[in-house]
């Protein structure tokens, strides 16, 4: 039986695709010969320091083409990669490596300051390889491993379906973050499945748009682009700005882009200045109805493919087709290929369709489980379904709405609202850019919605007028009893707006009144 490591996918494609461009970053081109011979030569230098199958590696970059290949030169050997976030704290980072049990780690040099922090505190840690063009207190200098092992030639090895390849830390919603286990299977039968949702051929070229220590970095398509055969082009700046002149430059077909550069698109003055023809797709999440209708007249010609994932889903759950019909808009589309999907109520029995519950799913590209927690792996996969966590419903034709994370119900009254509902209705106002609801708490109904609101550049809206255009399209008890307008919103690493962050900041304010 074939391997199915990851790294396969080199030995495949330098064969078929020599010559054409894997990889380019900036001024940095990579054939798929030698992008193959380059995970060759890093995958040696592992192999020197004595690690192999199963050793789990930390890698704190900033993408670039050097990550891409020692990401398949750990899998290549068997051992198992961390992508790790290096916006967090110090603290939180030595917390992943120590959990995780990584024995090696790989970093940029702007992270030194973070990395040794990290190592002082993870006497696990046997190696460290740094970007830098030089070593220090016995670190390793990559440019000095590669030119080591110049002309090394090292076979996959062989991995099964089951095998894991990676471990993504989710951003906590508890105490601590939890590591989800990614396999060699999860990754391929995600990759067969953005093949045949987005219609990927060999002559694409697909932007790295989103950071690799995320699943939409490593899955949205990411490594789908080199699988296929196609170019992976990095991207190094998230504005908005940036990505148009990269798209022109390279002629990229399409990538995942985050809620935020999409309104830096939208807002962009000189926007036709640029060559845009080579676009066909562009993959996002959490955009209302009518910032989505916005944005189609925006870029015309370009599928906008609203899209649901998860980490723990290998990412891609449903998305949204080219040229869906009017009703459908603001659904997340139909169930992806190699995925199960089914509402449930409480008890975990499915609900009609068109009723909200707990959406559940099984399949090859679901995590078999989160590292070292068996707790958490207990309390979430059960019955053969991974519990989402996320309220969702499935109309009668087969398309999927989001309707609120379980978390982020309101409790109002003995009501529940959905904060998604809210925003939606609020998304329609003509002077809203975005806006995100959370429950604060309240003494007579213990929680009431409070929303910030992001107005359009130029335009100015008042809370007074926020409140009467809710009155107008929402039952009395869904009004936000409070509104703020601010300049932006807080979100994380993914995009995401930050309400824990949001709820939170209001608990501390109001505990600060008393």
């Amino acid at each position: 039986m074939p391997t199915a490591n990851l790294s396969r996918l080199l030995e495949r494609n330098k064969h078929r695709f020599g010559d054409r461009e894997a990889v380019v970053d900036g001024e940095v081109r990579l054939t798929y010969l030698q992008l193959d011979a380059a995970v060759s030569q890093m995958a040696q230098a592992l192999l020197g320091f004595g690690y192999g199958r199963g050793d789990i590696i930390a890698i704190l970059a900033d993408n670039s083409y050097r990550y891409l290949i020692e990401i398949l030169a750990i899998n290549r050997i068997g051992a198992v990669f961390i992508p790790l976030n290096w916006r967090l704290h110090p603290r939180e980072l030595t917390y992943i490596v120590n959990h995780s049990g990584a024995t090696g780690l790989v970093v940029d040099e702007r992270f030194h300051g973070k990395a040794r922090e990290t190592v002082v505190s993870t006497p696990g840690i046997r190696h460290v390889i740094t970007h830098a063009h030089y070593g220090s207190s016995g670190w390793h200098a990559y440019e000095a491993l590669m030119e080591a092992n110049a002309g090394a030639e090292v076979p996959d090895a062989q991995m099964g379906l089951d095998d894991m390849a990676r471990i993504l830390y989710t951003s906590g919603t508890t105490s601590h973050p939890k590591g989800v286990i990614t396999t060699h299977g999860n990754v391929i039968w995600n990759q067969l499945g953005q093949i045949l949702e987005m219609e990927l051929v060999p002559s694409d070229r697909i932007m790295l748009s989103a950071p690799l220590f995320h699943v939409s970095g490593l899955d949205v398509p990411g490594l789908t682009a080199l699988y296929i055969g196609a170019t992976l082009v990095v991207v190094h700046s998230y504005a908005g700005p940036e990505i148009v002149k990269l798209v022109a430059k390279e002629k990229v077909v399409g990538g995942v882009l985050a809620a935020q550069i999409i309104h830096d698109i939208m807002r962009m003055e000189d926007r036709d200045q640029y060559d845009l023809s080579s676009l066909k797709w562009i993959i996002f999440g959490g955009l209302p109805a009518p910032v989505y209708r916005r944005f189609q007249k925006t870029l015309p010609h370009v599928r906008l493919s609203e899209a649901y994932g998860m980490t723990e889903l290998t990412n891609g759950a449903a998305y949204l087709e080219a040229n869906p019909p009017p009703d459908k808009i603001g659904s997340v589309g139909r169930p992806f290929a190699n995925i199960d999907l089914r509402i449930v109520d409480d008890q975990g029995r499915p609900v009609p369709p068109g009723e909200p519950g707990e959406l559940v799913a099984r399949g090859p590209k679901v995590s078999p489980g989160y590292w070292n927690d068996p707790e958490e792996t207990a309390a979430a996969f059960r019955d053969g379904w991974f519990y989402s966590g996320d309220i969702c419903r499935i109309d009668t034709d087969g398309y999927m709405w989001f309707v609120d994370r379980k978390k982020d119900m309101i409790k109002s009254g003995g009501e529940n609202v959905a904060s998604a509902e809210i925003e939606r209705v609020l998304a329609k106002h003509p002077a809203v850019a975005e806006t995100a609801v959370v429950g604060v708490p309240d003494e007579r109904w213990d929680e009431v919605p409070k929303a910030f609101v992001v107005a359009l550049p130029g335009m100015t809206v008042t809370e007074e007028e926020l409140e009467a255009h809710c009155r107008a399209n929402l039952a009395k008890f869904k009004v936000p009893k409070h509104f703020e307008v601010v300049e932006a919103l807080v979100r994380n690493d993914s995009g995401k707006v930050m309400k824990r962050w949001l709820r939170d900041a209001e608990r501390e304010k109001l505990q600060a009144e008393v």
